[in-house]
This record gives C-alpha cells, sequence and structure tokens, in this order.
C-alpha cells in the first residue's frame, strides 16, 4: 500500500530476493498491489519494488519495504522412487517447497549415502544418482536429508 504507484502492473517489478514476483495485481489504481511470490527456498528474503525505474520513497518512519523479508517453507520430502537397489542410480525424491531450478541444493543424504549430481525440474521433485549400496529389501525404511540454499 502507498501512493503514486501508477495505475499499470506492467511498470512493476516487485521481487523476492532476485526473483521477480509469480504474477503482480493492482488492487486499487495509484495506491496498493499484491505479489504472488515465486517459488522459492531459504528465510528472511529481502523485498524490493520498483516501479517505473524508481523505487518508493519512505514518507513514514513505519514503512519501509526493504525492512520486510519473507521466508519459506523448508522442504518437505513426500515420497521416494528407485531406492531398493545394490547396483546404485537414480532416485527420485518427490515433496514441495525445493524451491526455483537455479537454487541451490547443498546436499541430500538417503540414509547414511550422499545423492549425487541433483537435478530439479520443479519445486516438488529432485532427480539424484545415489552411489550402489542400498540394501535390496523393500522393507527397510531410510531417512532421507535434504538441505537447500543453507
Amino acid at each position: 500500500t502507498g501512493s503514486n504507484l501508477g495505475d499499470s502492473v506492467s511498470s512493476f517489478d516487485a521481487r523476492v530476493g532476485r526473483i521477480r514476483c509469480a504474477s503482480v495485481s493492482m488492487i486499487t489504481s495509484h495506491s496498493q498491489f499484491t505479489c504472488l511470490s515465486p517459488p522459492g527456498t531459504g528465510a528472511n528474503k529481502a523485498m524490493s519494488l520498483t516501479v517505473g525505474g524508481q523505487s518508493p520513497s519512505v514518507q513514514s518512519s513505519t514503512f519501509d519495504i526493504s525492512s520486510f523479508t519473507l521466508s519459506y517453507y523448508p522442504p518437505l520430502v513426500t515420497g521416494v522412487s528407485n531406492t531398493t537397489t545394490t547396483a546404485g542410480g537414480f532416485v527420485t525424491i518427490y515433496g514441495y517447497n525445493f524451491g526455483q531450478v537455479d537454487s541451490s541444493i547443498d546436499s541430500i543424504f538417503i540414509g547414511h549415502l550422499p545423492c549425487k549430481a541433483p537435478q530439479r525440474a520443479q519445486h516438488t521433485s529432485v532427480v539424484c544418482t545415489i552411489l550402489p549400496a542400498l540394501p535390496p529389501s523393500n522393507d527397510t525404511m531410510m531417512s532421507v536429508n535434504m538441505t537447500i540454499d543453507g
């Protein structure tokens, strides 16, 4: 909410961290808009806004957009496929909050084994490569630990 924000969102550049908002909508011409945050990861991501190439001026000591941050929910693993092989191979990890394709996956472990070369097609799945050594039993439960953006 503010003033002199214009009457079209085409001149807006609203961001969470480095990533543009997925959708910006004008609620009230010149004074109020919404930003749908993009898929992401991490905590305390700075928010920024430019309108027509200009950063908004702060006219109140109680509002400064640079003081607002957004924190995403941590990754949540809901399932894993192809983990019961002694020959190693690809593993697909399913879940939520895995972030943008360009965000960094710091580490993935299945049990005590690292899962290497993670590739993400969307924020709900990751494919990685596990070395041989997983138990051959379909009954064995193993933990999946994933760290994204530190």
